[in-house]
């Protein structure tokens, strides 16, 4: 097959697996509110606003409207960043911390059962491909982009 058709039928196959529960489970883990809760978890329960929009790669504005949806919902709060007083800190409540850990469990159990149907050898091997293409991507990102040995 060539790389065009196999090109071709991956995307395919992708938009359709990403069309399924498992995977639209775990795409929100990288996008919106879902994703900010979870960074900052991952950043000790604070971060600065600016920081936010580092991490998803979106405009300062589209932040705001995120804090601001997830302060209507009592996960986060924010305040004046003592140190600059120009620059805001979001905080991470109990009830956010509780949201992001239980969609996380969630998208956790729905990938095991997936898992668990694909069976041990072939998640591994699904598990050393996605690998090897996050490496292949994460260098092409970078700029260096040179075959990747096999």
């Amino acid at each position: 097959m060539e790389l065009e058709q196999l090109a071709d039928e991956m995307l395919l196959r992708m938009e359709a697996m990403f069309r399924n529960r498992p995977h639209k489970m775990i795409s929100e883990l990288s996008k919106g509110e879902i994703f900010l809760l979870g960074y900052l978890l991952s950043c000790g329960g604070a971060a600065r606003s600016s920081a936010l929009g580092e991490a998803l790669g979106t405009s300062t504005a589209r932040i705001a409207a995120a804090v601001k949806s997830m302060e209507g919902k009592s996960w986060v709060f924010r305040e004046t960043d003592q140190a600059d007083h120009r620059k805001t800190i979001v905080h991470l409540t109990p009830e956010g911390e509780a949201h992001a850990l239980g969609y996380r469990d969630r998208a956790r159990n729905e990938l095991i059962k997936l898992l668990r149907e694909l069976g041990a050898k072939d998640a591994l091997e699904y598990l050393r491909i996605t690998k090897k293409m996050n490496e292949i991507v994460t260098r092409m990102n970078t700029g260096n982009s040179d075959n990747a040995e096999n």
